[in-house]
């Protein structure tokens, strides 16, 4: 649930008293012109930006203000409108990032207790494995990740979000620098994630791939919510339209 959240970058109201809820197990679209304001509630609840009032709130908990490291350990995964990957790191390495820390990255855990991490990381790498089948890449696991097309790229950062098992998943224009052949692919699995339960806030330009996917959609536009309801409410909104027609 996020309420009345603002933000403001020397003077100009990026984000302007934004409201809305993102139902548990939903994929809630957020679309709107460009400046609308998208990407800095995003960055928001992701920890990147400090907001300047209002409250986020992950099943109870608030998680406003805090940094995106912490927020990422509530569950809080996020990707980026250029795919992050780390390009001289191999396909399987950049998923296995995306673990929570386990038992062996403490000292002490290292040195006392080697059979039960060297155990979790045998099956974390199996995992990743199964991700990697799933998403139809197993043959570029020994890959680097710079090698990579930008929508493969996109597949890996996925699916290093997968890993993290999130409770919040924010995708930020996923399909942006995807091609043609590979767009169908991310958007199966997107779907995927929907019937799976997860829950995810996807930011999205292609209105037709939003009505597709999700339900239910925000719409924003100069900082602030015209609407949250269906795709179909959204086009048939004459604040909406005209919106989309200035903005």
């Amino acid at each position: 649930m996020v309420e009345d959240l603002a933000k403001s970058f020397g003077g100009v109201h990026a984000v302007d008293g934004v409201s809305f809820a993102i139902p548990r197990g939903s994929l809630t679209g957020m679309i709107g012109p460009n400046g609308a304001g998208k990407s800095t509630v995003l960055g928001m609840i992701a920890g990147a930006i400090r907001p300047d009032r209002g409250s986020i709130a992950l099943e109870g908990q608030e998680i406003a203000g805090l940094p995106s490291h912490r927020t990422a350990r509530r569950g809080v995964v996020r990707t980026f409108q250029a795919a992050s990957v780390f390009p001289r790191m191999t396909v399987l390495e950049n998923l296995l990032l995306g673990v929570p820390p386990w038992h062996g990255e403490g000292i002490a855990a290292a040195l006392l207790g080697r059979r039960r991490w060297r155990r979790e990381e045998r099956e974390q790498v199996l995992r990743a494995r199964e991700l990697l089948a799933r998403l139809g890449i197993s043959s570029m696991a020994d890959t680097f990740a710079a090698q990579l097309s930008g929508g493969q790229k996109r597949l890996v950062e996925i699916g290093r979000a997968m890993m993290a098992r999130p409770r919040l998943l924010l995708l930020d224009e996923p399909m942006a620098g995807v091609s043609r052949t590979l767009a169908p692919v991310i958007e199966a699995l997107v779907a995927e994630l929907r019937e799976e339960g997860m829950t995810v806030l996807l930011i999205e330009h292609e209105l037709a791939l939003v009505e597709r996917l999700c339900s239910p959609v925000v719409v924003l536009a100069q900082g602030r919510v015209l609407m949250q309801g269906e795709m179909a409410e959204a086009r048939a909104n004459p604040e909406v339209r005209r919106a989309y027609l200035v903005g």
